[in-house]
């Protein structure tokens, strides 16, 4: 197994050593099944663009349907 250095916010390291001590286990397997538990979750697995962008689809106004306005189709094509 390989080493790695983080840091944590005082607070998180916090939760880790308490974590550790209720279960009788070392800080590196609490944070070890944390990084599992994110990484077998729906926050880590890839969206598409448009799966990200569905928020916000519909929620602006603008004008109707451009192609149907003979003014702003005039000179298109030529």
């Amino acid at each position: 197994m390989k080493a790695i250095s983080i840091k944590l916010p005082e607070s998180m390291l916090e939760s880790v050593v308490q974590q550790a001590l209720q279960k009788s286990v070392s800080q590196s397997d609490v944070i070890r099944a944390a990084l599992a538990a994110y990484f077998a979750s729906d926050q880590a697995a890839p969206q598409s663009a448009a799966a990200q962008a569905s928020r916000w689809v519909g929620i602006g106004s603008g004008p109707a349907d451009l192609s149907t306005n003979p003014k702003h189709m005039k000179g298109f094509g030529q």
